[in-house]
């Protein structure tokens, strides 16, 4: 190309170039000058700004948390001279004695919180006292908001606390915290945390807090649990555990008292565990039920050419399967184990539960444990089938319980029954969960017949017992280890009680356990058999359970 081509090129490309700039200036003007309205200046969105934290409920609408307003007292002690002096302005106030007042604030240098709520009906005149003497930049009254516990003592350990930050920190109040207190919504001047429902009844966990405070009081033992379940839904309608504390006193409580042992405490559950044993080594069916165990009060048998002794509490003679729970024969159950394949009765077990953890929306819920067969010594078979070397929970032995009262069919427990949000809608809700069918129908008849029998003439539960209404209940007194000694001598006892009301259409499933009784009884039957009774009377008067008229 010769240089007069190239020289127009270059023009002509320069001519372009500079066009399509000035194309680009002028529509950037235009935009800039004449479409001014149409541009949108850049706003933060409006953000909640409180969040009010969800209601926890029982399953009759009961309140059992609520957020409330309140005032504490606070004392800028960097400002004070003589703190004495307002110590003394401030007491009466705060049903607080003044020495307690300058010691409390006596460990502070820039400002001491004296009291965390002050008495709804000191606050104005609190208020109007600390006005009148310009005491306002010295004692600061502030309005927060914060829980109450409307039930106290009952069913603290399951509905547990929220912190100073109103955020869960135990029980629901911190396993569904995300619902109560979620997040802050957009575009909302408030957020309104969701209402926890939950199962429990609470004229059911009255009753079922009274007995505990009774058999405290009359055989002082080292801890109580109890739990009332509902037989066909596996909803629990009680659950407590001794010792408690007052929700609305967090400060004052122990750890021992916040701790949830109807969840966590493990322990060998002793005779009751017998109505467990006996379905799983029936549904087997490797054992000789058709011959009665003669029990002369103990059982002997050899392992290479080793005696071994299981003994029981009497001589019980001839035993049928029914008559071992009616009597708690230790000798006819132990037989009939050792008949039994150990793999295959382990297995059975485990089906049930009783190697697993039961899953709820609680936290500290403990797993059951039975050592695998490779590790079994030469007793471990027949003393598992009564209850010992395996360690379980109060849970997980209600929780087995609902295959006896739904033909074989195990299901799963709750304690959440609803989760409801703002505007009054169902966001989730529990449905009846069955797991597979463990044992026959037949089976599960025969084990109510057998603790219905244990409530009559000669059994272990007749304190359980309740005129016209057909009970059936098992009993269990078991030997504590003490991991310390490595002995069963020193351990005490665990008193129990497990009950199925009514036998002929089960409705509930109640259990008693006292850990170490130290006066009265060490025996289930004179603990825990007494109190399952009382609670039937207190079903009965709240018509949640009738007299059969027959």
């Amino acid at each position: 190309m010769d240089s007069t081509k190239t020289n127009r090129f270059f023009n002509l490309t320069l001519k372009i170039i500079t066009l399509l700039f000035i194309i680009i200036v002028l529509r950037v003007l235009y935009l800039t000058i004449f479409n001014k309205n149409n541009t949108k200046d850049y706003n933060d969105p409006l953000v909640a700004a409180r969040v009010v934290r969800g209601d926890i409920v029982d399953t009759n609408d009961k309140i059992l948390a609520i957020e409330i307003p309140y005032y504490s007292c606070s004392l800028r002690v960097d400002k004070i001279d003589d703190l004495q002096k307002i110590a003394n302005i401030c007491a009466p106030f705060l049903n607080m004695n003044v020495d307690s007042i300058v010691e409390k604030a006596s460990q502070y240098k820039y400002q001491a919180l004296i009291k965390k709520r002050i008495n709804d009906d000191n606050v104005s005149s609190f208020i109007d006292k600390v006005k009148s003497l310009n005491l306002e930049n010295i004692i600061k009254i502030e309005k927060k908001t914060g829980r109450d516990y409307i039930q106290s003592f009952h069913a603290s350990q399951t509905i547990g606390f929220v912190g100073d930050d109103n955020i869960g920190l135990e029980g629901i109040e911190y396993t569904l915290n995300n619902y109560l207190s979620p997040s802050p919504e957009l575009n909302k001047e408030v957020t309104y945390g969701d209402t926890v429902q939950l199962t429990l009844d609470m004229n059911i966990q009255y009753l079922l807090d009274l007995e505990v405070q009774k058999i405290n009081s009359k055989f002082d033992p080292e801890s109580i649990v109890g739990i009332v379940l509902d037989a066909k839904t596996g909803d629990i309608l009680a659950m407590t555990s001794y010792p408690w504390y007052d929700l609305n006193n967090i400060s004052s409580s122990t750890p021992d008292e916040r701790q949830n042992k109807s969840l966590s405490m493990l322990y060998e559950p002793g005779s009751v565990f017998k109505i467990f044993s006996l379905p799983l080594l029936m549904d087997i069916g490797q054992a000789d039920f058709n011959t009665p165990f003669d029990c002369d009060g103990s059982f002997v048998f050899n392992q290479d050419s080793d005696p071994i002794t299981i003994n029981c509490t009497h001589v019980h003679g001839e035993v049928t399967p029914i008559e071992m729970l009616k009597v708690s024969c230790n000798g006819a159950i132990s037989t009939w184990a050792l008949q039994t394949n150990s793999e295959e009765y382990f297995k059975k077990l485990c089906d049930f539960g009783f190697n697993s953890k039961i899953e709820l929306p609680l936290n500290g819920i403990s797993r059951s444990r039975i050592s695998d067969p490779s590790l079994w010594s030469i007793r471990s078979k027949p003393t598992i089938s009564f209850g010992q070397e395996l360690n379980t929970t109060a849970i997980n032995l209600v929780t087995a319980a609902t295959a006896i009262t739904n033909e074989g069919i195990l299901l799963k427990p709750h304690i959440v029954k609803a989760i409801i949000d703002s505007s009054g809608n169902i966001i989730k809700e529990r449905t009846i969960e069955k797991g597979n069918t463990l044992f026959s129908t037949d089976i599960a008849q025969i084990v109510l017949e057998g603790m219905e029998a244990a409530t009559q003439e000669g059994g272990t539960a007749i304190y359980a017992a309740i005129d016209g209404l057909r009970v059936g209940a098992k009993t269990g007194t078991a030997q504590i280890y003490n991991p310390k000694t490595k002995s069963y001598d020193d351990g005490g006892v665990l008193a129990s009680t497990l009950a199925i009301v009514p036998i002929e259409n089960p409705k509930y499933i109640i259990y008693f356990a006292a850990k170490a009784p130290t006066k009265g009884s060490i025996w289930g039957s004179n603990i825990a058999a007494p109190a399952i009774h009382n609670i039937l009377e207190g079903l009965l008067a709240q018509n949640k359970l009738k007299i059969n008229s027959n």
